[in-house]
């Protein structure tokens, strides 16, 4: 069981502290690079393994048990999900393999071909679609309830992460576009998620903008680029509203909490951050040390907890211990 936790608020995330450990060390001869989900109701935490150990594993946290619920030695996994339900997991391959699996034992419950290779990854909140993307060239977004290619589009830049707008108006992505003299320069596009239409590409001076995510409200796109720094762009112009620091070695994913009044950010490194987004700066800061692994980090919807990938392969989950 996961030990009491506070609320997490700009105040209380000053005193974040390690509250439990999940899985057994799972050594690696390669580098690491653990992608975490919460289940809606904060009961269940997945982490899908790019490199190295177990590609796909879950937690149930009312469970004493360090070992996983479940454990599939799914080849290529990029991503997974926890639909709204809490009883099914959606999963991605590189191949563009989707499949579900029964949460509570780990039963295949379906599988489909998107037709084409799959980079990156990123469902709606009400998991009706999936937005995905491919490390050159695809974006497309499948429909969930039907099986179906809703749209697909060609793009010639390198494609990082993608995020969807909560209330499903945009898609977005990261891009870094080729220049002459091998270089590159980043970009952030914005399409119309009903129809695939451009809405609107803006080009930054940085090399790459390695992912985005849009605010809990829904109005504006948070776009992380490689100088190290987090842009608040307005929508649908993309205009800058604001700047702020990332980690250094620049924010390769972010999520805010519910609220929007903090961010947890990984960088390429082994460390997370959390961010205090009205003042703009880090409250919280942790590191293993092991410069061969790196982990998405992860508020609990429930606003508690925050997870993050170890350098063994397990999985820690912070929160603030309640005063006696």
């Amino acid at each position: 069981m996961l030990m009491p936790s506070l609320p997490l608020t700009p105040d209380t995330a000053r005193h974040l502290s390690l509250l439990r450990m999940l899985g057994p060390p799972e050594r690696s001869t390669s580098s690491r690079w653990q992608r975490l989900a919460w289940d809606a109701s904060s009961r269940y935490l997945l982490s899908v393994q790019n490199r190295g150990g177990t590609p796909l594993r879950w937690w149930d946290l009312h469970s004493e048990e360090s070992a996983p619920l479940v454990a599939h030695p799914v080849s290529q996994c990029v991503g997974a999900w926890f639909l709204p339900d809490s009883q099914r997991l959606l999963s991605v391959t590189r191949r563009g393999t989707l499949q579900t699996w029964s949460v509570t034992d780990g039963k295949l419950l379906s599988s489909v071909e998107l037709g084409g290779s799959v980079a990156r990854g990123c469902l709606s909140s009400d998991g009706t679609r999936l937005l995905v993307t491919a490390s050159q060239g695809r974006v497309l977004l499948w429909n969930m309830e039907r099986d179906w290619l809703m749209w697909r589009l060609e793009d010639p830049a390198f494609l990082y992460g993608c995020a969807l707008s909560p209330d499903g108006r945009f898609a977005a992505v990261g891009v870094a576009e080729e220049q002459d003299g091998a270089t590159t320069r980043g970009s952030v596009r914005l399409w119309d998620a009903r129809t695939g239409k451009l809405v609107g590409a803006r080009t930054f001076d940085s090399q790459e903008l390695w992912t985005v995510a849009f605010t809990p409200s829904g109005a504006s796109l948070v776009a992380a680029n490689s100088a190290g720094q987090l842009l608040f762009l307005d929508l649908p112009g993309l205009e800058t509203t604001r700047i702020i620091r990332a980690p250094a070695s620049g924010a390769l994913q972010f999520e805010f909490n519910r609220e929007g009044t903090l961010l947890a950010a990984g960088p390429d490194t082994s460390a997370f951050e959390v961010i205090d987004v009205r003042e703009g700066r880090s409250v919280f800061s942790y590191s293993d040390l092991d410069d061969q692994e790196g982990s998405t980090a992860n508020f609990s919807p429930d606003g508690r907890f925050v997870s993050w990938g170890m350098d063994d392969g397990k999985v820690g989950v912070w929160g603030v211990k309640p005063r006696p």
